[in-house]
Parts: structure tokens; sequence; C-alpha cells
């Protein structure tokens, strides 16, 4: 599913088609319920509130205590984490060759948060928080995100358990963000990339940068939205054609689907996971008051 800081600051935005796309994560809600999940994978990305340029891991998964930002009038959720699960994951890695950065003390902010939000408000669904980074280049291709989900199955699949694992993947589609690249010389960019560069131990003033964050965010009443792109990635996805999505690369994606866009990193993780089973969009509104490509896509079993 997709996420916008958007729906939180200007839900009415969004119209019917904003409405019609909270009433499917509704559903998706309803759905993770009658199924009796018992553990969610959530896959998604930070956005330069817990890694900066200073430490910037590929991947990242919390296996012991897991806490929200707070940020975008979300709240900060003390997350439960499914350490077992966290732990076999992160092992499972090692023994196939994927080296999961690991935190204690994982920090997430809205792109984990909102998914809480809608989908688990009452916390009561441990979570497996896994974050990948797809706002500071050079990224993981497509291909190695794909390949972590593989090993992600693997790791479920020889967990000595009979709970229900479900997965979810947020961010994206198409979104162009308003933070500059790390090598603009643009005087105005300098002392966001100050920080970008060395850490949040640059923040002088937290409040102030975070209201500066927002300001930038929140200023922005229609962003453009890639919609025809937005449906090709969608199709290709339903298609189950995730070599081509393998293959693609971060210009293309950028140029199409924004820096934003890189976030479908996020769903091939999930994609790698979930190969086997069916995929049906169940929503895709393009949505240029929320910034963003909003879709949602259910897997079933064949």
């Amino acid at each position: 599913m997709s996420h916008s800081p958007m729906i939180m600051t200007n839900e009415a935005g969004g119209g019917e088609k904003g409405q019609r796309f909270l009433n499917t994560v509704a559903d998706m809600k309803k759905w993770l319920e009658d199924i009796g999940t018992d553990v969610i994978v959530l896959i998604s990305d930070d956005h330069f509130n817990s890694y900066f340029y200073d430490h910037m891991p590929s991947f990242t998964i919390g296996i012991d205590r897991c806490e929200g930002w707070g940020d975008w009038q979300i709240p900060e959720y003390q997350i439960p984490v499914q350490q077992e699960l966290a732990k076999h994951v992160l092992d499972t890695g090692l023994a196939n060759n994927v080296d999961f950065a690991f935190s204690m003390r994982m920090k997430v902010d809205h792109g984990h948060t909102q998914v809480v939000h809608f989908l688990n408000p009452d916390l009561k669904i441990p979570v497996v928080p896994i974050a990948v980074n797809t706002a500071a280049p050079p990224l993981p291709t497509m291909d190695r995100c794909f390949q972590v989900g593989e090993v992600v199955r693997k790791a479920i699949e020889s967990w000595e358990s009979d709970k229900k694992v479900a997965i979810v993947a947020s961010g994206g589609i198409s979104h162009w963000v308003p933070i500059p690249k790390i090598d603009s010389e643009k005087p105005e960019d300098q002392e966001l990339i100050k920080i970008l560069a060395n850490g949040r131990q640059e923040i002088e003033h937290l409040d102030e940068y975070l209201n500066t964050r927002k300001t930038r965010v929140t200023s922005l009443k229609s962003g453009p939205v890639n919609e025809e792109w937005d449906r090709e990635f969608l199709r290709l996805i339903t298609e189950k054609d995730y070599q081509a999505l393998r293959q693609w690369g971060p210009d293309f994606i950028e140029e199409n689907g924004g820096n934003g866009g890189q976030e479908i990193h996020n769903w091939l993780v999930l994609l790698g996971i979930l190969q086997g089973l069916e995929p049906e969009v169940a929503c895709y509104e393009p949505i240029p008051e929320w910034v963003t490509g909003m879709g949602v896509v259910k897997f079933h079993k064949v």
C-alpha cells in the first residue's frame, strides 16, 4: 500500500478518490483481522529521521524494541516486535548472504507508523519492522530487494511456529519529494544538506527543523502524479512480470516516478516474499492533493 503524510494533514483534500483509498485500507484492516493475523512483517523506508548519510544501511531489521517518531500527527507508538521471528529473519539472512543491519532500539517514521495507524492501531498484532534505503543514493537495486524478499520468505517458512504471518510493504507510487540532492549547490539547500550529510546531531533546534520540513511538504497544495507509469507498475505486478520490475534502475524510476517513487523498492521486497501468490489491485487512485499515486495490492493464495 502507498502512504502519504498528506492523509494526516489534509485528508479532506483527497476528495472521493481519497475516501475510496481509505475505505480500501479499512477493508484490508478487517481482512487481516478476519484471517487471524498473528504477525505483520512491515517493510517501509525512513525519510531522513533515523538514517542519514553518516550511517545509511540498505536494509535494517528491528529485533527488540521499536518506537515511532510521532511525525505527521501519528502517535509515538511503542510498537510490539515479534522478537523471535525478527531474530530468525536476521539469522536466516546471515546464513544466506544477506547481512541485515539490525537494531535493538529501532525508531521508525510515517512510512511504518501510518500502516500501524490504519491497520494495527490497537497494537494487537506484533510486528517485524524492516527498513529499506529508498532516500539516499546509491540505493540497493530492485533485483537485490527482490532477493532479500526471497530470503525473508525462507525465514518465515523455516520458523518453527504455526503463527499466521502477513506481509505489508508501504511506499510509493509516483511522487516528487522536496528534499535536495546531496550534491546540490543551491545556497538555499546547504543548511539541510549539512544535516543530511552529518546526521541528526547537526540539528541545533529540533522543533524548528521539524517545522521547516513539515512546511516544505504542507505548502504543496498539489503535486505531480504519473498515472500512466503507476498503472504500468501495477500491470507488471498483476501479470507477475517480476523479472521486468527487477531490471528497473534508479534513474528510470526517478525520471518517471519521482524521487519518492523509489519507495517501490519496498514493494520489491514484498514481491520476493509473495511471488507464489496471486496479486489483485484492490485500489488505485492518482491523488495530486496528496502528492502521490495511491495504490493497494492484495495477494491471495492460488
